[in-house]
């Protein structure tokens, strides 16, 4: 136990822990550190920030080993670059695509003007020759330069367009190395996610089993002395927070349907507490602050009336401790009457029962 009776403990703060097999100040720092996630981008700064040698226990153990190896095989994949030398292989081949077709576009514009005057040039010595002033071998060997400058422009053209093709071909499979790139470091990223998550799960699990943790700010109160490697059976309860910040006092009480006719919103109630004799304390003052609509079923049926507790002040001017939980009697004041009042109701309960 990390208190003694009577201490001052904030809400979260760890009363005690039950025997396990993991060491709790491992646990608990590798449960600060886990949103350091995605931080680290060595392998080497990773061993230094999650050790592979802390004291886990069976139940945390896989989880964290799990955690590790999907953490070092993102840091892997990101250091050994497989993908960024390929890629930067393909923007090289790209580049010199590039060089290559601005080039064969010059020889092609070229092949094209000397395409345009070779047909310029064969259409005037047919003129020529349908006048007499040139022979026929003339013009064919015209023809002949006309039509070699014609193929050779298709070539040219046609290795052009190979290039441009090509160059489709491999902005492609850059796209597709890069979106592979991608999916792998994106698969990787949830795996360690979830991994993470799964690590953060199970340690709560652990913490809610095997920690003993304060619910609210408060004095701590224990039910019986416990020592170190006390036994503890499920279910039993070991300590008690009592609140030092004093809320609204809230009170319970069943009312039997029988008598719930009469009960109205504000009306005056008494307390008698089992822990304060009213004999010897007084009685705490309290209103009806709500009826429920329905009676409740079971062994003791009846409405649940919620009262509004003033203060812990008696009618004996006494100032009761605080606790949690007080039980005791409510008297609810359905009517307050005068003496005279009541000497009346009693006559008249016998007129009514004709007994004079």
């Amino acid at each position: 136990m990390n208190f003694q009776p009577g201490d001052l403990v904030l809400k979260g703060d760890i009363l005690g822990e039950l025997e396990n097999d993991s060491n709790t100040e491992n646990v608990l720092q590798l449960k600060a550190k886990l949103d350091t996630l995605f931080n680290t981008h060595s392998l080497k700064v990773l061993s230094e920030i999650y050790p592979s040698q802390l004291i886990l226990g069976n139940d945390l153990q896989l989880y964290y080993n799990a955690f590790l190896s999907n953490y070092h095989q993102l840091l892997l994949d990101a250091s050994i670059n497989d993908e960024i030398v390929y890629d930067q292989q393909i923007k090289q081949e790209l580049l010199n695509q590039f060089h290559s077709i601005d080039s064969k576009k010059a020889e092609l514009f070229l092949a094209n003007r000397n395409l345009e005057v070779s047909k310029a040039n064969y259409k005037r010595f047919q003129e020529l020759y349908s006048k007499g002033v040139i022979s026929q071998v003339d013009l064919e060997n015209i023809e002949k330069d006309f039509l070699m400058e014609q193929r050779q422009f298709h070539f040219i053209n046609q290795q052009y367009n190979q290039l441009i093709l090509e160059n489709k071909g491999i902005h492609t499979k850059l796209q597709l190395t890069t979106n592979s790139s991608l999916r792998t470091k994106l698969n990787l990223e949830i795996d360690l996610l979830l991994s993470q998550q799964n690590l953060i799960n199970a340690i709560q699990k652990w913490e809610d089993t095997y920690l003993l943790k304060s619910p609210i700010d408060g004095r701590l109160s224990y039910f019986e002395v416990w020592g170190e490697y006390q036994n503890v059976e499920k279910g039993e309860l070991i300590y008690s927070v009592v609140p030092q910040i004093q809320q609204d006092l809230i009170g319970k009480c069943i009312i039997p349907i029988r008598n719930a006719g009469k009960l109205k919103k504000g009306q005056k109630v008494n307390l008698k507490l089992e822990n304060y004799p009213y004999h010897e304390w007084g009685m705490l003052r309290a209103k009806v602050g709500s009826i429920s609509e329905v009676p409740k079923g079971g062994n003791n049926p009846g409405y649940v009336v919620y009262l509004v507790v003033e203060d812990l002040k008696t009618s004996y001017g006494k100032e009761l401790e605080f606790y949690q939980e007080l039980n005791g009697t409510a008297e609810i004041l359905l009517k307050e009457v005068t003496l005279i009042e009541r000497i009346f109701y009693q006559f008249r309960h016998l007129w009514s029962n004709g007994d004079f």
